[in-house]
């Protein structure tokens, strides 16, 4: 991680693991030809950098687009459409210099305008932005272009996470600027990466090498999206070898996938951790002690080795585990129906007339859980957390959701939900997830609140240096352990299948295909020839 003067934080643990090695050797020539077909059964709805924040079409993304940084596998900032960088003493200014005589795949080039209008879309839009993106809002003050090739922007307060988000990809100014909408554009996206558009047909999408990219014509001629209409016939194409890579392999499938004998599984280094947001508003949650009741409840163990067949870890905090400010002393809680029930006691509830069911004041102790709809591990884990309350007296109803209508998740309108939360790389970003600032603004869907929770995450925020900011972070991820705005369940392993005869293969934890145009097939396994 790059921070004042390009130093590079210590501690960040590889965000990927292969199962098996890759099969480059030193006699192979890099050669060129070949198509990657990936598999799918999730059509993309469109392919731009600022609003494909998931799925398939966030990894065409970097198929398409660069950011002026890439983030390697050892989670440092290397230059991208910015040859070099330094900021000031204070750490509030960042000057890119960019790479002269790039261009977009319509040939126009690449200036410092298209970094400014990019950036300053990622200000304005209203669209929910990734969370790597969507700091920028309030801390980018403004953006000066002191010539066409050098671009300068101010801070409100350091960060020392501000370089991950210059990944983003770069838009092109003169095709969107003034437009009121981007959705056209991302049906026909238009970038400076390594492919370039081609063709979309209802289940196929088409991407050409870009033979003059800046870093050297990409080793693949073509990468080919199929696209199908359920998850079984994607895997049975996969199967019959119609595809080279499926993403992502979730634990519950991964013995099924492993085989297919001609798939190489790598692990990647999940960011993001599973848990139940409750709505803190909701009379329910209001108190602490059920809460925390709530995640002695659940026995997480078993839901990892039922449905992530023991392929994840228990949850304790928000924090991604690789981070430097990971704090291995707080440990998940156990299962323990007895706690959980004694808490729920003092908390004033019981069951007063006998229908097994909880009470207080009158009101019985029964809420809906949301899960989106066709996720069948969030389901099934589900029904096992659904079985385990009603042990406690606690009725739980399971209704899905569509993530295409989640307006009722921002506003409130849910008494808990199901969610992979990214934890990203870099500890800052929990503030826009349990800021109580972020109640209506940000991501803190939960309208978790508490003073001790804010005042921890604004120091940390504040902190230049790892070695103030740790001992911060350590104590947040004690505090959100003891006062918990839902239940911690669990980080589920999750896994890419890519084609044995791909080589040159580096999976960084950010960005999975960010080095696509290093990949290649030896001439002798090419299976698609021109």
């Amino acid at each position: 991680m790059v921070w004042i003067r390009s130093r590079i934080l210590l501690g960040l643990a590889l965000g990927v693991f292969l199962l098996g090695c890759d099969k480059t050797t030193p006699h192979l020539e890099k050669s060129y030809g070949d198509t990657l077909a990936i598999v799918t059964y999730h059509a993309p709805t469109g392919i731009n950098p600022l609003t494909s924040v998931s799925g398939i079409s966030s990894l065409l993304t970097e198929v398409l687009f660069d950011g002026l940084v890439r983030i390697d596998e050892k989670l440092e900032a290397r230059p991208s459409l910015a040859s070099s960088w330094q900021t000031s003493d204070d750490g509030l200014k960042w000057t890119f210099y960019l790479r002269r005589g790039v261009k977009f795949h319509d040939g126009v080039e690449f200036t410092a305008e298209d970094v400014q209008f990019t950036l300053e879309e990622i200000i304005t839009l209203s669209k929910p932005l990734s969370l790597t993106l969507s700091s920028l809002t309030d801390l980018i003050n403004s953006i000066q272009i002191k010539d066409k090739y050098t671009i300068e922007i101010f801070l409100n307060r350091p960060s020392m996470s501000f370089i991950y988000s210059m990944g983003a990809g770069i838009l092109p100014a003169h095709l969107l600027k003034g437009k009121v909408s981007q959705e056209a554009f991302g049906s026909q996206p238009v970038g400076t990466g390594p492919f370039m558009f081609s063709q979309w047909k209802e289940s196929e999408i088409v991407f050409e090498a870009n033979k003059d990219y800046f870093q050297g014509r990409p080793h693949l001629d073509r990468v080919l999206v199929k696209i199908y209409p359920n998850q079984k016939l994607a895997w049975a194409k996969l199967m019959r070898g119609e595809g080279d890579l499926f993403y992502p392999i979730e634990p519950a499938v991964y013995d099924f996938l492993k085989q297919v004998s001609s798939l190489q599984l790598y692990k990647v280094h999940d960011i993001y951790y599973s848990m139940i947001v409750l709505n803190n508003n909701s009379e329910l949650f209001h108190d602490r002690r059920v809460r925390v009741a709530l995640n002695y409840a659940i026995d997480k163990e078993y839901i990892i080795q039922d449905e992530l067949k023991g392929k994840g870890s228990v949850a304790a905090s928000p924090l991604w585990r690789g981070s430097w400010a990971y704090n291995p002393s707080v440990k998940p809680y156990p299962y323990d129906p007895q706690k959980a029930l004694s808490l729920l006691k003092e908390a004033g509830w019981r069951d007063t007339d006998g229908d097994h069911l909880l009470e207080k004041d009158g009101g019985k102790f029964t809420f809906t859980l949301f899960i989106n709809e066709g996720d069948e591990t969030k389901r099934h884990a589900a029904m096992y957390i659904q079985q385990q309350l009603w042990e406690l007296g606690i009725l739980m109803d399971i209704r899905t959701f569509s993530t295409e209508s989640m307006e009722f998740l921002f506003q409130g309108r849910f008494d808990a939900i199901f969610l992979e939360i990214d934890s990203h790389i870099y500890p800052d970003f929990s503030y826009n997830i349990w800021h109580s600032s972020q109640i209506h603004k940000g991501l803190n869907v939960g309208r978790y609140r508490s003073d001790i929770i804010d005042e921890l995450l604004e120091k940390g925020r504040l902190s230049g240096e790892a070695d103030s900011a740790r001992p911060i972070y350590f104590r947040f991820q004690e505090e959100i352990h003891d006062n918990p705005p839902g239940i911690f369940l669990y980080w589920a392993d999750n896994f890419m299948g890519v084609h044995r005869r791909f080589r040159g293969l580096r999976i960084p934890p950010l960005t999975l295909m960010g080095f696509i145009n290093e990949w290649y097939v030896p001439e002798e396994e090419q299976k698609y020839k021109r």
